[in-house]
């Protein structure tokens, strides 16, 4: 899984980078209480049912699609590209490599979502991260996803 830590880095750093001038656009910031997305019951979580709550997070919050966190912005394109490899995986020769590269996709989406939230204070941001996390948690492969993705998501702040 080690691999797979390194390639979602490369891919958090790779999905809609906004460069310099984005990341030099500043606006406020209002960071939440704590809030732990990786703890707590699990939850069952479909993909229609986060389709729906991303969408609605975008149509009622619309600075999210400026937002940029570790050079990366998710446009709703940008967004669409990497949702869409979050749930059906890329082109992939083993089980493993398929599950490897669902896991790849969500995990940079859950960091983006979860400190949209904490950063401007937008407790549905942080749910809909905590939905993507249990949608993530439960792709079946070869390993059970949740720890590894657990322990990435640990690495890059989310707690």
């Amino acid at each position: 899984m080690a691999a797979a830590a390194a390639l979602a880095a490369v891919g958090l750093a790779a999905c809609g980078g906004g460069g310099k001038e984005a990341a030099t656009t500043t606006t406020p910031t209002v960071t939440t209480p704590a809030v732990s997305i990786l703890t707590g019951s699990e939850r069952t979580v479909t993909f229609p049912q986060l389709r729906r709550e991303i969408d609605r997070l975008y149509a009622r919050h619309p600075e999210i699609r400026s937002f940029v966190v570790q050079d990366v912005l998710y446009t709703p394109q940008t967004r669409d590209k990497v949702l869409a490899t979050c749930r059906l995986g890329a082109a992939a020769t083993t089980a493993r490599d398929r599950e490897d590269s669902r896991v790849q996709a969500c995990a940079p989406l859950i960091f983006f979502f979860y400190n949209f939230g904490r950063r401007k204070g937008v407790h549905a941001s942080v749910e809909v991260a905590r939905d993507l996390l249990w949608y993530a948690a439960a792709i079946e492969g070869p390993y059970p996803a949740l720890p590894p993705l657990t322990d990435l998501l640990q690495r890059w702040g989310v707690r």
